[in-house]
């Protein structure tokens, strides 16, 4: 009996999730896991069997049964020809109660097997505007060839925020940028995708170079993807007693260079971003004048083994890019 509880204990918490929200149509206190003994008996015609088949004894399915037939007031289950036969209410209700058991099974507790090229999944990573350019022009280039159905669905929301929701399942994987070793949670798994250097942009023409003091006399962007106060360049400046004019900050670079076309203001950005930008817009760059941290764009994930198919899928064809 206590194998049959232990192998039911799942069936019979949804079963109790139903009976709180139906509570007027199901009786008070009926026991759900009855159900599995109803199944059993109709499929098997044979209480021997019926109770092998739920690792139930042949006694405590007899006295399942009586209690089925208590609630329905129906004998249920009738013995002719050395088999149990079912009633006419027993007929009736068989169907239903298959039905359902199959549908919890199906949905609730069967591993789905994965095939990328037939799927129709919806996928979502949490990321930056910064490595969306970066990841996802080339990543849905391989993705039509190989998951033409699967559905990408890219969120924008705290470095924090998305940790949280990956562990809770809400969001399949993040792609972000780290300047720090600031990820060291046992629970997420960290892969490299590729390393970039800063660079500081203004407004072709401005400057023939980039000195310390032109840079903190300056009036600059901010760019805060993860919504985080300080920076690595904040933070680099800061340790050198200096520190920097904000006059505007973002959460993503798109308006940037737009800004910068009407303004003196500089912005500080990954080189990969200016590449993209120069093709658009008359900028000129120049190397960072302080020492910082190279900028290192990674996939967080839960780890391996923790990770469902798509999941892995998905992050080995953003790593295969890189």
């Amino acid at each position: 009996m206590r194998y049959f509880k232990s192998k039911t204990k799942c069936i019979y918490c949804i079963f109790y999730i139903l009976k709180m929200n139906f509570m007027h149509f199901i009786p008070h206190g009926f026991d759900l896991n009855l159900l599995l003994v109803f199944d059993a008996l109709y499929r098997h015609k044979s209480v021997s069997k019926a109770a092998e088949a739920i690792y139930l004894s042949p006694s405590a399915f007899s006295h399942a049964l009586n209690r089925l037939r208590s609630v329905f007031d129906d004998p249920l289950f009738v013995r002719m020809g050395g088999e149990m036969v079912a009633t006419k209410r027993a007929e009736n209700i068989a169907p239903v109660v298959s039905e359902s058991l199959k549908h919890l099974s199906f949905h609730l507790f069967k591993q789905h097997e994965f095939d990328p090229s037939m799927s129709d999944d919806e996928l979502i990573i949490a990321t930056t505007d910064y490595t969306s350019f970066c990841v996802l022009p080339s990543l849905m280039k391989k993705l039509k060839s190989s998951a033409p159905n699967i559905k990408l669905k890219v969120i924008f929301q705290s470095m924090e925020t998305s940790i949280q929701n990956m562990i809770l399942g809400k969001i399949d994987l993040i792609v972000g940028y780290s300047e720090q070793d600031e990820m060291k949670s046992s629970l997420i798994d960290v892969s490299p995708c590729f390393k970039d250097k800063y660079v500081v942009v203004v407004s072709k023409g401005l400057y023939s170079e980039m000195t310390l003091t032109n840079y903190i006399e300056a009036d600059h962007i901010k760019i805060s993807a993860w919504n985080e106060h300080d920076g690595i360049i904040d933070e680099s400046l800061k340790a050198q007693g200096v520190y920097r004019k904000i006059s505007l900050e973002l959460p993503n670079m798109l308006i940037a260079p737009y800004m910068m076309q009407s303004t003196n203001l500089m912005i500080t950005l990954p080189s990969r971003a200016v590449d993209v930008f120069k093709d658009i817009h008359e900028l000129d760059t120049f190397a960072l004048p302080i020492m910082v941290p190279e900028y290192s764009v990674n996939v967080y994930s839960l780890e391996q083994s923790k990770l469902k198919a798509p999941q892995a899928w998905l992050k080995s064809k953003i790593l295969s890019i890189f």
